[in-house]
């Protein structure tokens, strides 16, 4: 097993094993942790298919959008892409295409692992694509 960081630790305890899409999903939601100040929601869009799915445990684990709280919802489309928003303001991140094409080409857990941990070490800009936008009315979750 190689060596983690201790957040890291935590991110594969709470998913089970560290892999790119978990990892991309945690980048994602510390973003918007700290674009959006007080209560926001979250869409994802991968549907419920591993292994792009497991970007929804990333976000849950560090944006603290939760399909328990309802401010998480989960759309089919199996893209790793999340619309943050809060009702005033959102933004879209998705990985950049160069990151997609590494996720893409990897096999394996131990293969899996050892690139979220090099991805990891990238700044946000070397990883992800992030598209502010308006108010997202069409996406808010209401509860029935």
């Amino acid at each position: 097993m190689i060596k983690m960081p201790e957040e890291m630790k935590r991110l594969a305890d709470f998913h089970g094993h560290l892999g790119p899409y978990v990892l991309l999903g945690y980048r994602m939601g510390k973003i918007a942790r700290s674009y959006f100040p007080g209560k926001f929601f979250a869409t994802v869009f991968t549907g419920t298919e591993p292994p792009v799915s497991c970007l929804i445990d990333g976000v849950q684990f560090s944006s603290r959008c939760t399909l328990g709280k309802g401010n998480l919802g989960v759309k089919e489309g199996g893209k790793p892409v999340v619309r943050f928003y809060d009702g005033l303001r959102s933004m879209e991140i998705a990985p950049l295409e160069t990151v997609q094409r590494r996720i893409d080409m990897t096999n394996g857990y131990e293969a899996g692992e050892k690139l979220s941990l090099e991805l990891n070490n990238l700044s946000d800009l070397e990883l992800l694509i992030v598209r502010e936008g308006g108010t997202e009315r069409s996406d808010r979750i209401v509860k029935l």
